[in-house]
Order: C-alpha cells, then sequence, then structure tokens
C-alpha cells in the first residue's frame, strides 16, 4: 500500500507544469550533499521542485545536460557599494552567478557627515536608512548587505587624523556602531593597512567592535600588515575576536611580502591554535598572487593626516621630497605600517590599472619604471 502511494505521488510530481523547466543538470543544492543529476522546476520565481521530473511541462526548458545547476554565489567581500548606484542591473555580478554581494570594509557608505573631509554623496544619505532607500529607489538585481566600516566610523567622530581618540569620542564611536547595526548592518569591518584605518588603534577597535557584538555582529578584518608583521596582524585580530567575544573573519589572508614566501603554515597554524582555544576565527583568500590597492597606500600613514587635499599639498613640498622617497624605498623603522612598495620588491612588480584623470589615463596597464 504504501508503496503504491509512493508511486502515485511521483506520477502527481511528474505531471507538473512549471514556468521554468531546467532538464539534466548537475545539481549541487548548496546543503554539502554530493553532487548529483537531476531536473528543477521553477513556479512563480520559486524552486517548486527538484528530482526526475520526466513528464513535466513548463513555459522555457533549459537543457542543462553537461553544466552545473546551483543557488546563486554570495560573494562575501564586494567593492560595489556606489556602482550599484549607477548600474543596479549588477551583470558583471549575475552573469558569473553571483546573487548576493557583502559591502564595506574599513570604509562604508554610511555613516556619512561628522569631520570627514571627503564626502561621497552626503546629499543623498547620511546613514544605512538613507542608503538602502537610495538603492531601492534605483533598483537592483542583487541581495545586498553591509559592514560599517571602522574607518567610517573613525573619520565622522575624530576626524582625518591619528592619535588615540577622548573617552567621549570612543563612546560617540560605539554609538554610531549600534545605530548601524539597528538599520541593518552585518556588523564592523575594518581595513587597517593605511590611513585612516592604520590610525585606529587595537582598544578603540575593540570597543567598536564590543557594541556590535550587542547585536550578534561579527568582525571582518584585513589586517594591520600582510608584509612584515603579518604574525602580529593575525595575533591582533585573534586578540580582538578573543577579548569582544565575537567571530572573526579575517579577509584575503596571504603572506604579501616576497621574503616570507614559504610561512604559510606558521601563519595557519597560529589561527587553529586560537581556533582550538575557543576563539571562533576564520579567514578567506584568493587563488592568484597579485593584489590590487590604490597607489596612495605606498605614501607614509603621517602625509595623509588632513585627507586629499593636505596629502596633496606635502607631495608637492620639496622640503619632503626625500624623506617620502626613502621611507617609500626603504619603510620606516619600528613602525607597523605595511609598505606596499616594500612587499613587491620593486617599482617594477606594480601595475597602474585604472586612473581617473584623462590626462594620465594613458598609462593604464602599464609597469611603474623607476
Amino acid at each position: 500500500m504504501k508503496l503504491s502511494l509512493v508511486l502515485a505521488a511521483t506520477a502527481l510530481l511528474q505531471a507538473e507544469s512549471f514556468n521554468v523547466l531546467i532538464r539534466g543538470g548537475l545539481i549541487v543544492d548548496g546543503t554539502g550533499n554530493p553532487s548529483w543529476v537531476g531536473d528543477l522546476g521553477i513556479r512563480e520565481g520559486k524552486i517548486a521542485a527538484m528530482g526526475r521530473l520526466a513528464g513535466s511541462t513548463a513555459q522555457t526548458v533549459i537543457e542543462a545536460r553537461g553544466l552545473v545547476v546551483s543557488p546563486g554565489f554570495i560573494d562575501i567581500h564586494n567593492h560595489s557599494d556606489y556602482t550599484l548606484l549607477t548600474d543596479g542591473n549588477a551583470e558583471s555580478m549575475i552573469r558569473q552567478g553571483v546573487t548576493s554581494m557583502i559591502l564595506g570594509e574599513g570604509g562604508s557608505t554610511a555613516p556619512v557627515g561628522g569631520k570627514q573631509q571627503d564626502k561621497e554623496y552626503r546629499a543623498e544619505w547620511q546613514d544605512f536608512n538613507g542608503y538602502f532607500t537610495t538603492l531601492l529607489k534605483g533598483g537592483i538585481s542583487t541581495n545586498v548587505g553591509t559592514y560599517i566600516g571602522l574607518s567610517q566610523v573613525w573619520t565622522f567622530v575624530h576626524g582625518e587624523q591619528a592619535g588615540p581618540p577622548a573617552s567621549d569620542e570612543i563612546a560617540q564611536m560605539q554609538e554610531l556602531v549600534r545605530d548601524a547595526m539597528r538599520q541593518g548592518a552585518l556588523g564592523v569591518a575594518s581595513s587597517l593597512s593605511g590611513p585612516p584605518g592604520s590610525w585606529i588603534d587595537t582598544n578603540s577597535l575593540i570597543a567598536m567592535r564590543k557594541a556590535a557584538s550587542e547585536f550578534g555582529g561579527i568582525y571582518s578584518t584585513h589586517m594591520r600588515t600582510e608584509g612584515q608583521g603579518v604574525f602580529e596582524s593575525v595575533a591582533e585580530a585573534i586578540k580582538i575576536g578573543r577579548e569582544s567575544g565575537v567571530p572573526v573573519d579575517i579577509i584575503h589572508l596571504k603572506l604579501a611580502d616576497r621574503t616570507l614566501w614559504g610561512q604559510m603554515p606558521e601563519v595557519i597554524a597560529s589561527i587553529g591554535q586560537a581556533r582550538a582555544s575557543g576563539v571562533e576565527v576564520t579567514a578567506n583568500v584568493y587563488p592568484y598572487r597579485a593584489g590590487q590597492n590604490d597607489l596612495a597606500t605606498i605614501i607614509p600613514p603621517w602625509a595623509h593626516e588632513g585627507g586629499s587635499a593636505a596629502l596633496i599639498r606635502r607631495l608637492k613640498d620639496p622640503s619632503l621630497r626625500q624623506r617620502l622617497e626613502t621611507e617609500i624605498e626603504h619603510g620606516i623603522p619600528g613602525s607597523s605600517w605595511y609598505n606596499h612598495y616594500t612587499a613587491t620588491g620593486s617599482w617594477e612588480g606594480m601595475l597602474l590599472v585604472s586612473l581617473s584623470n584623462p590626462a594620465y589615463q594613458k598609462y593604464e596597464w602599464r609597469r611603474i619604471m623607476r
């Protein structure tokens, strides 16, 4: 009797009609189960059935034999914060199968205002509620989540400068984090390898992190250095997780300094030891050797204080030229600054990819030569 009921149910399933029927694909369902060959029926924008759907009909039939059928990919570290405003279709993402994007690193789209000097879209919004409203008004094809960037919080309260924040500034930073979490932020994120992130001390990071932990938010970090000092940077990330009691995700873990190549097993071991002691820490990598960053990251942190206008003035100051050249090419002894130039090993190791000034775009896709 049970067998006949199962057969009857199967016959009903096979006779169903769908809007879209994907047939004969290798289905990877995202649960961790082994892949399997089968059919997938979609009705009214939702998956209605999976299995052997022989005899089923559909308005659109996609023959997927030899292809993989899977849920949309989640890009856990995406920088489309502002490009989504001009291209809500996000075809460069969805045509790769990416249907969900997690935004926000050291910088994020909110909060905007305060003591910040370089303000994007300030007339449009000041917080995440305003940003999300603007996104939805323009229309987007993907799911979007975001962290609140700790550099964003730092410059809002403390400005474009180094130096320890006062206790009332820490309290204001924590409240900005709480507001962002109430408005849907997933946690806090930092980018500590260059200003303004490199100005944020560990205790300030922990204080802001604790504010997010009240809402279950995680901590995602582009560490202070991926070159010399990488072990200390991993230890700092672990300390923040341990003292604030939150999960930590280390963004694109790597050894960027050629002199450290071969020591990744030791880095992984330090993370493994932290996990064994109860700290929930993970790391992600990208599968290629090159990295990408703004050319300004090779300029020492002190030259960035005061914002972009102050940086340009210093670059034009002949009296600072020798100091800048020396520190760029040789680093700053005793500093935790992650010098991208010394990590790369030469000017020839740097490739100019994108230049906004039309006068200089002729140099795109050329290497810097001394």
